[in-house]
């Protein structure tokens, strides 16, 4: 969505300066020409920041592993799956909570994530159900199916956690929106070892690209949150 409000914004500025409508059209061309081409992996580079290697986490007595919704889309036979990177979450979660019970340590999984699609099941619920499927235990099994943002994925699961006993938790999503996350979460006196399930490669074309744009959304999408984030902070909303 950044990349449709940046087009709207140049839209908008040509249909209003009329006498500089040239280089409106020039400016908007090169911007999406290099949005497309060169500058889609610096920007994912920067936004993966210090998360860009997998790190495997320290497993406390007592663990809680965190899985952030990544969204959920419909495949080719129209069936509700995770959207994106996000199976790789669950993948990683599976594996962890494994390597826990197999540890002999006290461990359980909070899958956050709600419904903002509007689909038949939250991202809570989906991806609990994979879960199930991947060995987790019912009774380790916590879902927060009312988070619409990574903000409010931090606030809720810190109220969850409030009425646990667990002393090592691991948050764990994708290397472009880790970022974001650990701010939240810190910010809700929270401080899990990051755990990143997919890490995206930055990758740079000399012709624009289709997965160019996708990619310099996306890592636009984090660092403009990033940024929103502090100013927040600033203004003492978070």
């Amino acid at each position: 969505m950044i990349l449709v409000s940046l087009l709207l914004i140049f839209i908008a500025l040509f249909v209003v300066w009329k006498k500089r409508r040239g280089t409106i059209l020039l400016a908007a061309g090169a911007a999406f020409w290099l949005l497309g081409s060169c500058l889609p992996g610096p920007l994912v580079r920067l936004a993966n920041d210090t998360y860009a290697s997998m790190k495997d986490p320290s497993f406390g007595s007592r663990m809680a592993i965190v899985v952030l919704g990544g969204g959920t889309s419909y495949d080719r036979h129209g069936r509700l799956v995770p959207k994106g990177d996000a199976m790789t979450r669950i993948d990683l979660a599976a594996s962890l909570y494994k390597r826990c019970i197999e540890m002999e340590k006290a461990c359980f999984v909070i899958v956050s994530g709600g419904n903002p699609q509007h689909h038949e099941q939250s991202e809570a619920q989906l991806y609990g159900s994979l879960l199930l499927d991947a060995g987790v235990a019912r009774k380790d099994l916590i879902l927060e199916d009312e988070s619409l943002d990574t903000y409010e994925n931090a606030r809720n699961t810190e109220k969850i956690l409030r009425s646990r006993q667990y002393d090592t938790s691991v948050l764990i999503t994708s290397s472009l929106h880790m970022r974001r996350a650990m701010l939240a979460f810190d910010a809700f006196e929270l401080h899990p070892q990051p755990a990143v399930a997919y890490i995206r490669p930055s990758l740079t074309w000399w012709l624009p690209h289709r997965r160019g744009w996708f990619d310099s959304n996306s890592a636009l999408h984090e660092l403009v949150g990033i940024a929103r984030f502090y100013v927040w902070r600033w203004l003492g909303l978070y």
